[in-house]
């Protein structure tokens, strides 16, 4: 395998990290809302998430990768003890999700764009990946605007 796919699969095994921290991530938020209109949007998240998992699963295999072992990274696990002490001591689980679920997002948002940089990127890999980080993007951007209202 070439320098420039071996660069490629590890890339695509970071965000397949981060992918999946979210789909944790939002679970959580899902189960300690008390809210249906956050519980069915952390869950549309969800379904999103594994959605793009399951797509940089496709393209790590197709650059020989084993996509099966990867359930999250170390970070994100200490970002959702962290989530949950918060909730522990928050009377306000909504409030506390959406501060996880944007700092989450700013960070997925930093990693896509680190990997979009890359010039060597197929077309058809750049458009998936820049679609996967515009959903994310548009996911904080909602996190965003429902901390300010329910604030």
């Amino acid at each position: 395998m070439s320098d420039i796919n071996n660069k490629l699969k590890e890339q695509l095994e970071h965000l397949l990290l981060i992918c999946n921290d979210g789909i944790e991530g939002y679970k959580k938020a899902a189960d300690n809302s008390k809210g249906q209109e956050f519980t069915t949007l952390f869950t549309d998240y969800v379904i999103q998430r594994t959605e793009y998992s399951n797509e940089l699963k496709d393209l790590i295999r197709q650059l020989g990768g084993d996509a099966d072992n990867h359930n999250g990274g170390t970070l994100g696990t200490l970002h959702r003890l962290w989530t949950d002490i918060k909730y522990k001591l928050s009377n306000d689980e909504e409030h506390t999700a959406l501060e996880a679920c944007i700092t989450g997002e700013k960070s997925a948002v930093e990693a896509y764009d680190g990997v979009l940089k890359d010039t060597t990127l197929s077309a058809e890999v750049r458009e998936l990946l820049q679609d996967q980080r515009d959903g994310i993007e548009r996911a904080l951007i909602k996190a965003e605007q429902l901390l300010r209202v329910y604030s």
